[in-house]
């Protein structure tokens, strides 16, 4: 039953022409696509490269965050005593093997806006704000106590280090249990999979303060952290979908079913709603919270054209074309439409990210084009290398789980 993966040579090409292209395009994009820089009263600044380093910033943040989502999958069904996902778990397991790599990348985002002294990515960077003057500015002087570089490149450590840490011992004694396949080696791994949901319940929220919400310090929303969640996890449960898809197509992982994608599709339509309601919650809070603050996240979304266009089509695209398309029980079982829907989905979900950051640090200066397009390669490439290559690690099937059989006649009742 031992199956090994073999990357085919046409996809290794693919992936590394995607980085060579993506690292070309954001060279390019670095000369061609200056900003101006705004000071805290309004004045023009100096050239600056934001839309650069908010692009690294959107795609290394949504890529890590689909490899936490394949993580969180794995151990909440591992405490939960799930057996249905056995057949398919080395895909999320090799998925959470990009979180290294996804670290280090938001680390070197954080290192590269240091030291170009560009501050309209994370105007709390600026020391001139927390000093009197006609920069000063009282809001992010009452917030450096936790947005301070030191603190802040603390956490950013401490979130590579467990979120890697912890994803790489759950891979190793998943393989160690191929191998041996004693039920301590189960054991250990549930144990591990609860200080994981643990380590995520908290980061979760604070990177998504840390990484995106800070790039805007005089907005707050408690319920951000959360909306990242929904937003990333969704994306998560979509890669599984197509990287499963793949997988089988290339001969491999027979026994995975149409009822295995079934579920899948039921997470992915479940956490399309569930975004839609934080989404129009945090929308709401500007009425029933009565914080009018609020209303500047989306002042700035309305204000400009081509982020007002794609407000509403980050609801329509993430919310309606799942909704409507997933609905039925049979869009959920057809591998081609479910493999379709989760492509559309993966779209959808950067612009939700897009807009998170670009109306905050880029402004009228955002667009799409190559610095957008290199970033995304780049990424993808990345991403496509890291998780594959992980997959020719092990078997595809998990030989001594304990739940094995009930994941190969596992059915959905109709």
């Amino acid at each position: 039953m031992i199956e090994t993966f073999v990357v085919p040579g046409r996809t290794k090409k693919i992936a590394a022409g995607l980085v060579i292209f993506g690292l070309l395009a954001l060279i390019a994009g670095y000369f061609l696509y200056p900003g101006h820089g705004h000071g805290h009263g309004g004045h023009e600044g100096p050239v600056t490269h934001t839309r650069i380093w908010a692009n690294l910033l959107i795609c290394a943040y949504y890529s890590t965050g689909i490899g936490l989502a394949a993580t969180f999958f794995i151990a909440t069904h591992q405490i939960g005593y799930g057996g249905w996902h056995v057949l398919i778990r080395r895909i999320p397991e090799a998925m959470g093997a990009y979180l290294l790599y996804g670290g280090l990348a938001l680390l070197a985002v954080f290192a590269i806006v240091l030291l170009s002294g560009d501050h309209q990515l994370y105007h709390w960077m600026d020391h001139s704000a927390y000093e009197p003057g006609p920069n000063y500015d009282k809001i992010l002087d009452g917030k450096k106590g936790f947005l301070n570089i030191p603190f802040f490149a603390f956490r950013l450590i401490c979130y590579t280090v467990l979120w890697a840490g912890t994803a790489y011992m759950l891979r190793s004694i998943s393989r160690k249990e191929d191998e041996v396949g004693i039920q301590s080696t189960y054991k250990r791994s549930k144990y591990l999979a609860a200080l994981f949901i643990v380590i995520f319940a908290v980061t979760n929220s604070t990177s998504s303060w840390d990484f995106i919400m800070s790039t805007d310090p005089h907005w707050y929303s408690t319920l951000f952290g959360w909306y990242n969640f929904a937003s990333y996890t969704c994306a998560g449960f979509c890669t599984v979908v197509l990287l499963l898809a793949f997988v089988k197509g290339q001969g491999y992982m027979k026994r995975v079913n149409e009822e295995h994608f079934h579920n899948l599709g039921m997470f992915i339509f479940g956490f399309s709603v569930f975004w839609t309601y934080l989404w129009f919650s945090q929308f709401m809070l500007i009425w029933y919270a009565n914080i009018p603050e609020e209303t500047i996240y989306f002042d700035r979304r309305f204000e400009n054209g081509w982020f007002k266009f794609l407000f509403f089509a980050n609801l329509i695209i993430n919310f309606f074309v799942p909704f409507l398309g997933l609905m039925r029980r049979k869009s959920k079982r057809n591998v081609q439409n479910l493999a379709t829907f989760a492509a559309i989905l993966l779209v959808g979900h950067y612009i939700d990210f897009y807009m998170m950051v670009m109306p905050n640090s880029v402004g009228n200066d955002a667009g799409f084009g190559l610095p957008e397009i290199g970033a995304i390669s780049l990424f993808a490439g990345l991403f496509i290398i890291v998780v594959l290559n992980a997959l020719t690690k092990a078997s595809l099937v998990p030989v001594n789980n304990p739940y094995l059989k009930e994941s190969i006649i596992h059915h959905t009742i109709k």
